[in-house]
């Protein structure tokens, strides 16, 4: 009985032990499970406790912010008081980090208990996470019951797994606290961070920086190709990249350089990065980590830096180049060369605008590496020829600057993009060279990247073309004046020989060939004939360098005709249509005609020199001044023919010879003395017969002996020598000497034929003079003067001195010409120069350019600025008075008024075109403030004219780029209804902001551009007032539309009109156009029939600003006005000012009387709108009812007031 009992007892404990195991088996799985929440595994580790051990409740304690901290409960485990629980946690600190044996490694004790119950056994087992105590396991037994040593072993195996538990949760925690934080860090890193699969390059992983910085969405960036974010055209980088990355990783791990990639984003955006490659693992994969930095902008300003500091370089470049150069064509390939070796550019050339059929441009001068491209270029500046719709053609058209950011994006360059890829052309700056009247060339320049060219660059490399410009302008002005001189020497030299009948013959073809004339002809006028027309007969006619028959012809219907009456005459073009029935011009096909009067000494008329051109005439000045030179020797030579003539023609009267006839023995005594010798030497008959010709005539006897030894030598002499008259003057005598032989052929006397050539001498040195001097006034002229200045400055900077330019120009000149004119236009310039020769010293130098335009040049001054800037402003105050000064012309007292410009100069180097280019500026800039005035040069004028040039060229751009707007301000009645809108122009510029229009409508007028852009805003204006027509609440308001002086004077004006209102559809009758006073009295009847013209299409008008110009009763009651528009600066002060008040009840009158309406415009008030309502005005325009509305504000407003919903187009 008792084996069985004992077996028995074997086999329970023996299942008991079987089943605690699977319950701790249970519960370490539960434990090793991190998915399961750390509540439920303790609460299962404590009811597996009381399972285990038959307690009667377990309690699972963790250390938390109290030093005990229940976690779990399980059965009827008592709460211990706390000081108990803080005890028993101290004690289980106490026992060893290790325990040899289950004994030492828990606490086993009795608990008390409450109302004297027995007390309970107790186990607390530590947990432990390595040597820290992290908690405890306590398991209370039933009443009376202890713990066998096997429940303590089942206990300590359950409270390892618990600390195991405790310490891996918290290691899990903690890894995924870290890894919550690092993949917060790469998702909201500021910079774009990214990870891809080493070997294909696949993005693993990305950021939102990263997302954003490219223009992703998040979801499209897993998986996708690295290779993609690099633009296409740097796409094969990416795998060089990387490999470099590799190879740099092998070389030094960890960290690797920064590099820069050139990448784009989705939408084509390229985009410049700077990145850090890293060498990482991802998932168990080899990967890069790559963290990048977006430098787009920053190496958008280092290149523009770059090539801003490159442009200044240029620009000093070129302006040394200016100073230096003494040829265009030196200059030109010069300024080329710099453009490529210092500003970086792959290649530049310049060309210059031809006026042949195509208007080719002609490329003068390249420098770069791509030079075979310009071989294959036809360009024209025509728009209708093939060549002509590139970017140089439109520089040369509109005259600004046009830059091609990248050739492939431009529709104009298509066929040309691929060959200049493969040159490496990828850009285009084209900059226009001007003069003050026009576009005559172009420097283009090629870079070899896509360009960004920012505003300083762009105004540095305009200022750079602009010196160009004027350095060309300079060279050639320089060149022409050579030429000119030369052409002087050269004319003066070829007609100053030879006499006779083939005279006219070679000076016809000087002439042909000097001034490159197609026609050049010499002749004489025939003696009149009572009841015939007058004629004259050709001495000589060339035409295409052959030399024509020469006969008579008649002067009716010729130009000869008009030049005999006028002295000179030119022609610039349109020759043929002028004289139409003069049948040779049109076989020599000539465009153009310059001709002179041939008149003997006393001005009697004796023929005309003229030559004619097949191209309209360019040269006008160097023409008339070389033929003046040949019309001087010719008269002289026509002359003596003449004389000859009469001679030959009374040969047997020899005393009535014009030539001194004299006759000598071979002792040299005079043996015959005619009356022409008694005129020319002044000695009589008696009184020079028998005395020596050597003796009485010459003053150096070895000329005489010479020319006496040549007649008795050869036989005859002809040549010049000098003589001297009765009263000791010497004469230039062209003499003809002969021997006379006996009947036995023996020398016998010696027959002399001596030509007073005196007068034609002087012509000669007239000749020299018109070289280097004005023939109007007789001042220096240009050549001269810049030869004087050259020395002036070249003195002031040895000699450590100053000096001024002062640059003078007639007021209103061309107004004189026109209605006195051009010989008292003449007269004036001779006059002025007489009083400028007064204003200075004998040192200092005045000087006609040509035109209206005077220098005066001071010297040997002070270098102290002060001193020299006072004195040159005496001198100039000094011509200001003298110069305005009535001058009696043609019987009138005309006031002349001069316009001033000062430069001063030192002894610091100074070109002679700066110093002209500065006083020039100083001038206009005189002119600008109000005439008869004098200005000096500041910097600042050179700032002004930039600015200007500036504005102009956004205004053309503005144009292209539709910046322009319409605001319309509304006019309305007494009540408060609206009757119409007034368009006012506004210009939002996208870096000045809004433009005023007293700042840009000035410079429109002047340049032109006005007409483009009235006709922009007659259209816009007219659109609007067609899109009312739908609305039967809007279709009686008008539509005031502002028209300006140039507009109105348009020829095609009224034709823009009627088209823009067959265009839009608009109703004319409520269009109305406002006019300026000062436009209807410029030319009346020129107005009036315009006005005229436009009423016949249903167009009204209204006089804008009325009273503050010309009011006239006349022409108002003339013009088919409707309505007068009383000024805003009456409007203002009407209350305060009577004066005011007073007009404008007349204007309210007037147009009463008239049967015209009014309308005040500026009304900001209510009192002025009562005002004026009890002085009879009832339509106002002004800030108190509306300022001016932009469309969409108008179309609010008059929804509002009238319209039905719906819009208002």
């Amino acid at each position: 009985m008792t084996d069985i009992s004992a077996i028995e007892l074997m086999e329970r404990q023996t299942q008991e032990e079987a089943l605690a195991h699977a319950h701790l088996l249970r519960v370490q799985q539960r434990i090793a499970d991190l998915q399961q929440p750390l509540e439920q595994v303790l609460e299962q580790a404590a009811r597996t406790a009381c399972e285990i051990t038959g307690a009667a409740g377990a309690v699972i304690a963790l250390r938390g912010e109290a030093p005990l901290d229940v976690q779990a409960r399980a059965g009827e485990a008592p709460q211990p008081p706390p000081e108990a629980a803080q005890a028993l946690w101290q004690r289980l600190e106490q026992l060893p980090d290790e325990a040899g044996d289950m004994s030492a490694d828990h606490v086993q004790d009795v608990q008390d208990t409450e109302g004297g119950a027995p007390a309970r056994h107790f186990v607390a087992m530590p947990l432990r996470t390595g040597p820290l105590l992290a908690g405890m396991l306590q398991v209370v037994a039933a009443p009376g019951q202890g713990f066998a040593p096997r429940h303590l072993g089942h206990l300590h195996v359950l409270a390892e797994s618990l600390g195991a538990m405790v310490q891996l949760r918290r290691v899990h925690g903690q890894l995924c606290d870290s890894e919550r934080q690092y993949r917060s860090l790469f998702a909201e890193h500021p910079q774009p961070m990214w990870v891809c699969e080493r070997d294909s390059l696949r993005l693993l992983l990305a950021n939102h920086a990263m997302a954003r910085q490219y223009g992703y969405d998040a979801h499209e960036l897993p998986s996708m190709d690295m290779r993609m974010l690099w633009a296409p055209e740097h796409r094969d980088e990416a795998d060089s990249a990387m490999a470099m990355c590799s190879d740099e990783r092998a070389a030094r791990s960890p960290a690797l350089e920064p590099t820069v990639w050139h990448h784009m984003r989705k939408d084509g955006t390229r985009i410049d990065m700077e990145v850090f490659v890293g060498d990482t693992e991802f998932d168990g994969r080899p990967a890069w980590q790559i963290l990048a930095n977006d430098i787009t902008e920053r190496c958008r300003i280092e290149q523009e830096l770059a090539r801003l500091n490159r442009a200044k370089r240029l620009r000093s470049a070129c302006s040394e180049t200016l100073v230096r150069a003494t040829s265009e064509s030196d200059l030109l390939h010069a300024v080329c060369r710099a453009a490529v070796e210092i500003g970086g550019y792959r290649m530049g050339w310049v060309g210059m605008a031809r006026n042949d059929p195509r208007k080719r441009i002609e490329v003068v001068a390249h420098a770069g590496a791509a030079q075979e491209y310009l071989e294959h270029m036809q360009l024209s500046w025509s728009p209708q020829e093939n060549g002509g719709q590139g970017p140089a053609s439109v520089c040369l058209r509109s005259g600004r600057t046009v830059i091609v950011r990248d050739v492939q994006d431009s529709p104009s360059l298509k066929g040309w993009t691929e060959r200049m890829a493969q040159l490496g052309l990828h850009a285009v700056v084209c900059l226009p060279l001007r003069n003050a009247r026009r576009t005559f060339g172009l420097l283009t320049l090629y870079a070899p990247q896509v360009l960004h060219v920012g505003p300083q660059e762009t105004q540095l490399l305009e200022a750079m073309a602009a010196d160009l410009a004027f350095g060309i302008q300079n060279l050639r002005a320089r060149a022409e004046q050579q030429r000119l001189q030369a052409a002087m020497v050269k004319v003066a030299t070829a007609v100053s020989a030879g006499t006779g009948g083939a005279f006219f013959e070679r000076l016809a073809h000087h002439m042909a060939d000097t001034l490159s004339a197609q026609v050049a002809c010499v002749v004489r006028l025939q003696a009149p004939v009572q009841g015939e027309p007058l004629q004259a007969a050709t001495l000589s006619h060339v035409c295409g360098g052959v030399a024509q028959a020469t006969g008579a012809y008649t002067l009716d219907g010729t130009p000869s005709q008009e030049l005999l009456r006028q002295g000179q005459l030119v022609i610039r073009d349109h020759l043929t249509q002028r004289y139409p029935r003069d049948a040779v011009l049109a076989r020599a096909g000539v465009r153009s005609y310059v001709g002179r009067q041939l008149a003997s000494s006393d001005g009697t008329p004796m023929g005309m020199i003229m030559v004619m051109f097949r191209e309209p005439l360019a040269q006008v000045e160097f023409v008339c001044s070389a033929l003046q030179i040949f019309a001087a020797r010719a008269s002289a030579e026509l002359q003596r023919q003449m004389d000859d003539a009469r001679i030959r023609h009374q040969a047997s009267l020899l005393d009535r010879a014009r030539d001194a006839i004299i006759v000598r023995d071979l002792e040299h005594r005079i043996t015959f003395w005619n009356e022409g010798a008694e005129r020319m030497y002044g000695w009589s008959r008696e009184e020079a017969l028998g005395r020596s010709m050597a003796s009485l005539l010459h003053h150096d006897p070895e000329d005489f002996l010479h020319a006496t030894a040549q007649v008795l030598q050869h036989g005859d002499w002809s040549g010049e020598i000098v003589q001297r008259s009765r009263n000791g003057r010497s004469i230039e005598v062209e003499g003809r000497w002969t021997l006379v032989l006996s009947d036995q052929g023996e020398p016998e006397s010696i027959l002399a034929i001596d030509s007073d050539i005196g007068p034609r001498k002087s012509h000669e040195r007239e000749i020299q003079r018109l070289a280097f001097f004005d023939p109007l006034t007789g001042l220096p002229n240009r050549a001269q003067f810049m030869q004087r200045m050259g020395h002036a400055l070249a003195t002031a900077r040895r000699q450590h001195q100053g000096g001024a330019l002062l640059f003078i120009d007639l007021d209103n000149f061309k107004t004189l010409n026109d209605t006195l004119g051009h010989d008292q236009g003449d007269r004036l310039l001779q006059l002025v120069a007489q009083r400028l020769s007064t204003c200075v010293r004998s040192v200092d130098t005045v000087a006609r350019l040509g035109g209206d335009e005077f220098v005066v040049l001071l010297e040997q001054l002070t270098a102290h600025a002060a001193t020299l800037a006072e004195h040159a402003n005496k001198v100039g105050e000094k011509i200001l008075n003298v110069l305005c000064v009535p001058y009696a012309l043609a019987g009138h007292q005309y006031r002349s008024t001069p316009s001033i410009g000062i430069a001063l100069f030192d002894d610091t180097p100074t070109s002679m075109g700066e110093l002209l280019k500065q006083a020039d500026l100083a001038m206009y800039q005189a002119k600008n403030a109000g005439r008869s005035t004098l200005r000096f040069f500041d910097p600042g004028m050179q700032r002004a004219v930039d600015e200007r040039a500036a504005l102009e060229a956004d205004l053309r751009n503005a144009l292209s780029q539709q910046e322009f707007t319409l605001h319309y301000q509304p006019q309305v009645d007494v009540s408060g209804g609206i009757l119409g809108v007034e368009a006012l122009l506004r210009w939002t510029h996208p870096q000045r902001g809004m433009v005023s229009p007293a700042q840009f409508i000035p410079v429109a007028e002047e340049t032109g551009l006005i007409l483009p852009l009235g006709r922009w805003v007659l259209h816009r204006a007219c659109t609007l007032l067609a899109a009312w027509q739908k609305f039967p609440g809007l279709t009686h308001l008008t539509m005031a539309v502002n028209v300006s002086s140039r507009q109105f004077r348009d020829p095609g004006f009224v034709g823009d009109v009627a088209r823009v209102l067959a265009v839009t559809g608009a109703p004319s009758a409520q269009l109305k156009l406002e006019l300026t006073e000062s436009l209807l009295v410029e030319d009346m009847v020129s107005t009036i029939a315009t006005m005229e013209a436009l009423r016949a299409h249903g167009v009204g008008f209204s006089l804008d600003d009325f009273g503050t110009g010309y009011s006239s009763l006349a022409y108002l009651k003339r013009m088919p006005l409707e309505q007068l528009k009383i000024d805003r600066s009456f409007v203002r002060d009407l209350l305060a000012d009577e004066n005011n008040a007073a007009i404008v009840r007349t204007i309210v009158a007037l147009a009463g009387s008239l049967g015209l309406s009014v309308i005040a415009e500026g009304v900001e008030t209510d009192e002025q709108r009562n005002w004026l309502t009890r002085a009879g005005c009832t339509v106002y325009q002004g800030y108190f009812f509306n300022r001016p509305l932009s469309p969409d504000r108008l179309d609010g407003l008059l929804r509002a007031y009238l319209c039905p919903p719906g819009g208002l187009g």
